[in-house]
């Protein structure tokens, strides 16, 4: 029972980990919309999925030698 208990809380924190990373994302491409308008808010996207893709690689063993 702890050990299943262990397993979801772990899920959940990376579940929310990466909730986290995309609502902040979400929020930065907001703000360069308000600020630099549509062109800005696509750079911006594109900036924060690159960096997304690079944490959920790291995160998976990507990168490793």
């Amino acid at each position: 029972m702890k050990e299943k208990l262990g397993r979801a809380v772990r899920a959940l924190g990376l579940y929310l980990d990466d909730l986290l990373l995309l609502v902040g994302g979400g929020c930065f491409v907001r703000a360069a919309l308000d600020l630099g308008g549509r062109p800005a808010a696509l750079v911006t996207a594109g900036v924060c999925l690159t960096a997304y893709a690079v944490v959920v690689a790291k995160s998976r063993g990507g990168g490793r030698r």
